[in-house]
């Protein structure tokens, strides 16, 4: 373009020479070479300045290395085609899902016996707690026969006491009537001594038989102490169970949640055999057919997948040129690949970074001879048209220009220059010199 604009400036003056309007003297051309050169350099400043262009465009996508997760295997059907476009979730290829079939029927064995377990161990606990309840059930009717026993045992006594005493009477009687005889034979009848001692007889055969009930009653008493012990020591005995089956319990209800986790990680696995598109896009460097051996690793991928939901637009401009540019500022872009067509757009953001500043750590020290810079930073341009940026491809070059808010009339340049840029994509080769 500039030197477009030198051809130009040079007509003009020829044509002045020619018509004899300025006379080829030393001293006027020394000033038309002075003033074009004047103009022509504040033209170009200022066409770099408020309208930047750049050929250094390129279109990016981003790219997926198609490596299966954590399974390996050899590849049973290929279902996805080379540069063929793939929707998100569609189907690329299946690993032999056999040994990981295998290891999920496994691990849910595994998980149905754990949860088996579970179920007895609680029912195991709810029997324990029935045998606990039973046996302080028998405490309670253990101390309630005590307390029946002693009950008993005092009646006993006090029946004891009772038929001694009647005891006691009829012998002290009977003896008073074996007395009067001896005295006189008139004194008592003979009727009345042998009543008395028929009574004497009564009453120690009754006193016999309620000492005989008070040892029934204290044998029961013991018995009944006795079995309060045994109800109590089944109580001890019934929460030791319990204890036992709810630790039963935990540890069933423990083991649970890792055998789950197994095979949630295994059907994960399982699922991983079937390799599935990331999102809309296509696949390239496609050789993988059945058979092949897949393993999870980056520098064994089974291809590369090019994702189209979404593409960027980058140029690189000299960081001086980019001194009036703002986010929001107008684009024009020429594409190689759309000879004739002028694509609208405007500035995302300017990249305030380069890749020359980056230093990578290491144990050596940087060297200032190696510290360089192309001088150059990115922005990043938004199309104002979907429809045209997803017909763009994965590394599309063309040429790029900024139109900021300033210096609107040196504009037109850059808008000429793109114009004469889109007709010659027809006929000159797109090809960068490297």
């Amino acid at each position: 373009m500039i030197a477009f604009l030198v051809t130009i400036y040079a007509a003009v003056v020829l044509t002045l020479f020619k018509l004899k309007l300025v006379k080829p003297r030393p001293y006027p051309i020394a000033l038309v070479i002075l003033a074009g050169l004047l103009m022509i350099g504040g033209v170009v400043v200022a066409w770099m300045q408020y309208a930047p262009m750049s050929s250094n465009l390129v279109t990016s996508q981003y790219v997926v290395q198609l490596v299966p997760y954590n399974v390996k295997g050899y590849v049973k059907k290929v279902f996805a085609k080379a540069n063929e476009p793939l929707n998100k979730g569609d189907l690329l290829l299946e690993i032999d899902p056999t040994p990981y079939q295998n290891a999920v029927d496994q691990i849910d064995a595994q998980l149905k016996a754990a949860k088996a377990n579970v179920k007895q161990a609680r029912a195991n606990l709810d029997a324990a707690h029935a045998g606990a309840k039973k046996a302080a059930d028998a405490v309670q009717q253990a101390q309630a026969a005590l307390s029946q026993a002693n009950g008993a045992v005092a009646n006993a006594q006090a029946n004891v006491a009772k038929w001694r005493a009647a005891h006691d009477l009829a012998k002290t009687e009977e003896a008073m009537a074996v007395n009067l005889q001896k005295v006189g034979i008139g004194a008592i009848s003979l009727l009345k001594v042998d009543e008395a001692k028929q009574k004497a007889r009564e009453q120690e055969a009754a006193l016999q038989q309620a000492q005989a009930g008070a040892v029934q009653a204290e044998a029961a008493d013991q018995q009944a102490i006795a079995g309060l012990a045994e109800a109590r020591s089944g109580v001890l005995q019934a929460d030791a169970t319990v204890k036992q089956a709810a630790a039963a319990l935990e540890i069933a209800e423990s083991n649970v949640p890792g055998v789950a986790a197994q095979l949630d990680e295994a059907r994960f696995n399982l699922a991983q055999c079937r390799m599935t598109a990331p999102s809309d896009g296509y696949v390239v460097n496609w050789e993988v057919q059945e058979g092949t051996m897949l393993v999870p690793r980056p520098t064994a991928a089974a291809g590369t997948f090019v994702d189209t939901s979404s593409i960027s637009v980058f140029a690189a401009f000299p960081q001086n040129y980019l001194t009036n540019v703002r986010p929001g500022d107008e684009v024009e872009l020429v594409l190689d690949a759309h000879p004739g067509r002028v694509f609208k757009g405007s500035v995302d953001s300017v990249i305030p970074a380069s890749g020359g500043g980056q230093l990578a750590p290491s144990g050596e020290i940087p060297s200032a001879a190696k510290a360089t810079s192309v001088g150059m930073f990115a922005v990043k341009i938004h199309f104002d048209s979907d429809a045209d940026l997803q017909t763009l491809s994965m590394g599309s070059g063309g040429t790029a220009a900024i139109y900021t808010n300033k210096g609107k009339p040196v504009h037109i340049i850059s808008k000429v220059a793109l114009r004469m840029k889109k007709w010659l994509l027809y006929v000159v080769p797109s090809v960068q010199k490297s």
